[in-house]
């Protein structure tokens, strides 16, 4: 295969855990992909090798991602709001942890603004393609997950979805829900 007959794409979220498998991926496969990653810092982007290929991007500021998808094929979008656990959990007491989000990294954020960001972006950069890793529950409003400081992280996430399913550019949506964290 020519190197011209080669579809870009690039991943974002290419730091994190499901990022950076795919992303790996992509890269094992050079006579069929020319991979990109988008990350947040650079310390993200050493985690993943440091390569020219890997752009630094805030999802959240549209400016920001505008290199790294200009000239793609495809997108796969694997951002996410991440809760954290608040400090001082014991579970030899029992109870539930308490979750939170850092500033300016909600769900509304990250899931929504942020993958709104991404696909605008795409649409207007005619990107071909996007892949859009969500969550199972996303029409549940009383899931679990949506009480995870108080994010609503799975409403947010499936906002998303409806917004890259009514962008006019083909999609493919994979859905699912994290077991062992």
């Amino acid at each position: 295969m020519a190197a011209t007959d080669r579809s870009t794409v690039l991943v974002t979220g290419a730091a994190g855990r499901t990022g950076q498998i795919v992303y790996k991926k992509l890269k094992e496969r050079v006579d069929q992909y020319v991979a990109r990653g988008l990350v947040r810092t650079e310390e993200s982007k050493e985690k993943i090798g440091g390569a020219d290929d890997v752009f630094l991007g805030d999802i959240r500021d549209a400016s920001s991602i505008t290199p790294a998808i200009q000239g793609i094929d495809a997108l796969v979008i694997l951002t996410s709001g991440v809760p954290k656990m608040k400090p001082g959990f014991d579970p030899s007491k029992g109870g539930r942890p308490e979750f939170y989000f850092e500033e300016g990294a909600y769900p509304e954020q990250v899931d929504w603004i942020g993958q709104k960001n991404q696909i605008d972006a795409a649409k207007e950069a005619g990107v071909k393609q996007i892949v859009l890793v969500g969550s199972m529950g996303g029409t549940n409003l009383n899931h679990p997950l949506n009480s995870l400081g108080n994010g609503n992280i799975l409403v947010w996430k499936r906002k998303a979805e409806q917004y890259l399913a009514d962008s006019g550019i083909p999609y493919t949506i994979i859905r699912y829900i994290y077991l062992n964290q």
